[in-house]
């Protein structure tokens, strides 16, 4: 699965020391787009008096000038921990210290503090008692205020004791002015407002101090720190405030209580844009900056059509289709088509569900310690990935628990289950299975520590050698997915063959585990072309990032001069979107070319990505095309097209190298793509 942020965002609106009639109006409007209903959030607006302190990170080297850390070594022996800063007072990269985030600021940056990894000494996890520390001098001021705000990653999860702390006396102590609750806090920005005037007319430091022991991933986010220096008794000097009005294309449409509004009953495909002012005792502010965005249908396809053009009798190609959810609630999707149905109701020549307890027509390969086994969700879970039920609501399924594995880099978990007997290769085959595997982050020859992988292999000399057929495949964290591969490619020209499954962790280092389901070896006929993977599966929920997922459509060329047509039906509830599909004919659009009637830059898939990802384009007119992609500060790290292209649609793979060949580190980066008429800027992250 991938994820991409699907809403707009504008800065704060810049405002001086305010009197009566400079009245605040509303910051960081933020514009999320869903089928039908756009929702507006936005924060209020405070002056509080002079600003004295004020970092919104925008950058490593402002973050690591601005502010110091501070970290306890007596707790973390041998690891680097806390904020942007290792413990022997180095600066951290980007990548690691710095982390990027959607902040609901002008940037994608915040501080960022985690746990540290291993400690050297100890071998155990490494606690974090670290102080991220700013000045301010409130001598001159007999109020003083602090405001932040603070997000989580995995907010259920972590044991953090995190607190906002005040010292009048360089460091040597410090009191707590603030007690952050990750549970309460969550992983959505929340801001805060701390009262800190019983220190005004002092010098301060004041430190954002995290504390964490257990280590499993949990961090703490803070951005947009602000201290104010004021005159007692005049609070917000904004004025008093009454509530807000919202504007949609110049029109009020309604008033707000609250930071939030939402706005059903829209047309889809069309853009609106909204403004916020807040009403106060003493009149309105002037409108907020201006936001706009498009509803969309909850359940997108894309492409619409595909042509394979001519193939020649066994040649194979495949092409991406993506499904996105932009609804509210988790779409359970299938494809069908009539293809795919004869698929289905084809022979089965071998079918494993695993109910017996057993592996039934498949075995592990000899001479490996790690082993495939049968068993249920409720008993055989990982320790960090619980199994869920299959989607033929059986009770058994055949999984590797990577808490098997333990934790040896010398002996990583690459256990293989491999069909047996061997099948004959005399007629069309196909190979269908259910799968579970939400947590692919491999493989391992690209290096990863931390790798989790997947791999579909088939072998035509009884398991001597093995061909790979896929290792790009993901489901969603608690759904299962099915998936079909035409073995004919690989098998045509031989009497038997063997499949494989093999799962690798690289070493144990937090590897989840696979589970497969329903594996059957199906003979088709002369005449089976088309593949579909994954067939069914599911496309998350839409909460402000679009879940995408990239199905692999393949034809396969049965004879030459072989020409067919199918329509592809991609079904979720009441959601239903067609999709044409022929190899060798035109099929169903005017222009035979299969020209796009407008310029597109796709989402890449897949998102986060490791070690490569896909990146579609699509070309109304013959165009000099650039593709490039930049790194948080706006350098372009590599230049992927820069070429005059025909019309049509395109597919780039990036392997997450520069310009000299060498591996970017992990982060997230932009993607530009610019013709003479067009122009379009997308996110993507690679992970390591």
């Amino acid at each position: 699965m991938m994820k991409t942020l699907n809403h707009l965002l504008i800065g704060l609106v810049t405002f001086s020391t305010l009197h009566a009639q400079d009245l605040c109006p509303p910051a960081y409007v933020e514009a999320y787009f869903y089928d039908q209903k756009i929702d507006l959030q936005w924060s209020q607006t405070s002056s509080y008096g002079d600003v004295l302190f004020e970092e919104c990170f925008a950058s490593c080297s402002t973050a690591v000038e601005q502010m110091t850390v501070e970290h306890d070594t007596s707790l973390c022996g041998e690891c680097s921990g806390g904020w942007f800063r290792y413990s022997d007072g180095t600066a951290a990269d980007c990548g690691s210290g710095m982390y990027p985030c959607d902040d609901g600021g002008e940037d994608d940056f915040s501080a960022y503090a985690g746990y540290s990894g291993t400690d050297t000494t100890t071998g155990l996890y490494a606690p974090v008692n670290s102080r991220l520390i700013g000045s301010a001098d409130l001598t001159n001021y007999t109020a003083a205020y602090i405001e932040f705000k603070e997000a989580y990653n995995y907010p259920a999860d972590n044991s953090a004791n995190n607190y906002l702390e005040v010292s009048v006396d360089g460091g040597m102590s410090w009191d707590s002015v603030y007690v952050s609750y990750p549970d309460s806090i969550g992983d959505y920005y929340w801001f805060n407002t701390v009262d800190i005037s019983e220190y005004a007319g002092s010098e301060i430091m004041f430190a954002f101090r995290y504390y964490c022991t257990l280590g499993y991933g949990e961090s703490w986010f803070v951005d947009d720190i602000k201290v104010y220096g004021g005159n007692a008794g005049d609070g917000n000097t904004c004025g008093e405030f009454f509530h807000w009005n919202v504007y949609m294309d110049g029109v009020q449409i309604g008033t707000a209580d609250s930071e939030e509004f939402s706005v059903e009953g829209l047309e889809n495909d069309v853009e609106y844009c909204f403004e916020i002012t807040a009403v106060y005792g003493e009149g309105e502010s002037v409108p907020s900056a201006t936001v706009c965005a498009a509803p969309m249908g909850p359940f997108q396809v894309n492409p619409s059509v595909f042509n394979f053009g001519a193939l020649a009798a066994g040649e194979y190609h495949e092409q991406i289709m993506n499904i996105e959810n932009f609804d509210t609630t988790d779409a359970n999707f299938t494809v069908s088509s009539i293809e795919l149905s004869n698929i289905e109701a084809a022979q089965n020549l071998v079918l494993s569900t695993f109910e017996d307890g057993t592996l039934g027509d498949f075995t592990n390969v000899p001479d490996l310690n790690e082993e495939w086994t049968v068993g249920d969700s409720a008993t055989h879970s990982s320790t960090y990935l619980p199994f869920p039920s299959p989607p033929d609501g059986s009770q058994n399924f055949a999984l590797y628990n990577d808490d098997a594995a333990g934790d040896d880099p010398m002996n990583p978990a690459t256990p293989m289950l491999v069909s047996n007997p061997a099948f004959s290769g005399s007629a069309p085959s196909f190979l269908v299975f259910d799968l579970y595997f939400p947590n692919p982050s491999g493989p391992c020859e690209e290096g990863a520590a931390y790798a989790d992988d997947f791999k579909v292999l088939v072998s035509i000399d009884d398991g001597e050698t093995w061909t790979l057929i896929d290792s790009t495949m993901e489901t969603g964290v608690w759904y299962w997915a099915s998936y079909m591969y035409n073995l004919e490619p690989y098998v045509s020209e031989v009497s038997s063959f063997r499949v494989g499954f093999q799962y690798t962790d690289c070493g144990g280092e937090w590897g989840y585990g696979v589970a497969i389901d329903r594996m059957a070896i199906k003979m088709g006929d002369d005449f089976t072309w088309l593949t579909v993977s994954p067939f069914s599966g599911n496309v998350s929920a839409f909460d402000g990032y679009v879940d995408s997922i990239g199905v692999k459509v393949g034809a396969y060329g049965v004879y030459d001069n072989f020409s067919i047509e199918d329509e592809l039906l991609v079904e979720s509830g009441d959601n239903a979107i067609s999709i044409d599909i022929g190899v060798g004919v035109e099929v169903s659009v005017d222009d035979p070319d299969i020209t796009p009637l407008e310029f597109a830059l796709h989402q890449n898939y897949p998102n986060p990505f490791n070690p490569e990802t896909n990146i579609q384009f699509d070309l109304a007119e013959n165009s000099h095309v650039s593709l490039s992609i930049y790194n948080l500060v706006g350098q372009r790290v590599a230049t992927l097209v820069d070429k005059t292209m025909e019309a049509g649609v395109y597919n780039v793979k990036w392997r997450g190298m520069n310009e000299r060949g060498f591996s970017l580190p992990t982060g997230m980066y932009f993607y530009e793509m610019k013709t003479s008429k067009y122009q379009s800027v997308k996110k993507l992250v690679l992970v390591k």
